[in-house]
């Protein structure tokens, strides 16, 4: 899998893009503000058609987006992706009818309209960014969102039920809020309408886990060898889910071993037995208390916390690894090497490591988009031989291609 051809319209600071992208992919350098992050945030949207770094998707229109020819603001982002055997075009366009207006988000596959759970998966990517610290030093959520992101991006039955589980989690926390206000409770009755809701949430819960474990313990070997090849010191990267639903370590190793349909059953039995014996402390508090939505990943050095014994280098080789390995992971399930985004990865590590990061780029055999402030950090094996461009605010030079023109043109 590859991009062949990338555009940009009213996109942070590119007013108008068309970019070829080379098979192997680019070297991009350029100061800060320039414009290189936005292009792989581009990249990314289209992948999982949210950007990985707004708050809001408000912010990445341009400011004077619209105004010469009294439009509304908006931003357009479109590209040709190359699979093995076909190609698929895709597109997404963000715009604000008015300033107090909402968001819209329209998205096109091969010119047809779809629903943006629909089209992702049609570009997969893996983007390391300087934020990926955070997967060591942050909040449950952002680990969360990192096993979700992959998985919705190689599993469509996955996205949907996110997406389900989310708005039935939003409406069973409300109705827990309704039934909790009430004194005395007709249990009874609490069971009656808490029903449907459990039965929902159990189905798509346990479908979450099950696979979020299974793929955790296949991302556990992988990281564990990408670390030892980056970092060489003989101690050892693993990864643990830590779920919220009682699961002992009996019944783990059942759902890693059976098959999907029967690892699903087992969790959701499990999920369904914790719900009703929180069902109390549900209605006092009005929200879920256990399920997909509160669990956790553990990262471990030599079994311990990484975020409280690893140092700084130990926890960002440590990211570099699992970003690796989420690669090879995608390659093994899907067949399709997904694009890979290298945001400033360089820039942090000593000359030793970035020797062995480069090392592993190079035999990597994806299309590369790799990103650095310092062109020096681009310009050594491993890299050199992708073409180079200079982001210069919204425009992109090409720097050593043997026919520039055509390649990028921005407006």
């Amino acid at each position: 899998m590859r991009l062949t051809d990338l555009h940009l319209e009213e996109f942070r600071t590119y007013r108008r893009l068309a970019l070829t992208v080379p098979p192997a992919g680019l070297r991009i350098f350029g100061r800060n503000a320039s414009g290189k992050t936005s292009l792989l945030e581009a990249v990314y949207l289209l992948a999982t058609m949210r950007s990985p770094r707004a708050s809001s998707e408000r912010e990445v229109i341009h400011w004077e987006s619209g105004t010469e020819l009294g439009l509304p603001p908006y931003a357009r982002v479109a590209a040709t992706v190359r699979h093995n055997r076909h190609e698929s075009a895709i597109e997404v366009v963000l715009a604000l009818e008015d300033e107090q207006a909402a968001l819209r988000k329209r998205v096109k596959l091969d010119g047809r309209p779809r629903r943006a759970v629909d089209a992702v998966g049609t570009l997969k990517v893996v983007l390391f960014t300087p934020d990926d610290l955070n997967l060591v030093l942050g909040p449950p959520s952002v680990r969360r969102r990192y096993l979700d992101v992959t998985l919705s991006q190689i599993d469509s039955t996955y996205l949907h039920a996110l997406s389900q589980y989310g708005r039935l989690l939003e409406q069973r926390n409300s109705l827990l809020k309704e039934l909790g206000a009430r004194r005395p409770h007709d249990e009874r009755a609490v069971e009656d309408q808490l029903a449907y809701w459990d039965a929902e949430l159990v189905t798509r819960g346990a479908y979450l886990l099950a696979q979020r474990l299974r793929y955790v313990q296949r991302l556990d070997d992988a990281a564990a060898r990408e670390f030892e090849a980056l970092a060489r010191t003989g101690d050892r990267i693993g990864l643990r889910y830590e779920p919220t639903v009682t699961l002992p370590e009996t019944l783990r190793e059942r759902v890693v071993s059976a098959t999907l349909v029967d690892a699903q059953s087992f969790v959701a039995r499990a999920l369904e037995s914790d719900l009703h014996r929180l069902r109390q402390d549900e209605l006092r508090r009005g929200v879920t208390l256990v399920g997909p939505h509160r669990d956790d990943l553990r990262i471990l050095l030599g079994g311990h916390d990484l975020s409280a014994f690893g140092s700084r280098g130990q926890q960002r080789i440590a990211v570099i690894a699992m970003r690796l390995a989420e690669l090879t992971q995608v390659v093994e399930t899907t067949g399709e090497r997904p694009v890979l985004l290298l945001d400033d990865v360089l820039s942090e590590l000593d000359p030793e490591h970035q020797e062995r990061l480069r090392s592993a780029l190079g035999g990597a055999g994806c299309q590369i988009l790799i990103t650095a402030t310092d062109r020096a950090l681009l310009d050594r094996p491993g890299l050199a031989a992708l073409p180079l461009v200079e982001a210069r605010r919204g425009e992109l030079v090409w720097v050593d291609a043997d026919d520039p023109s055509g390649r990028a043109n921005s407006g």
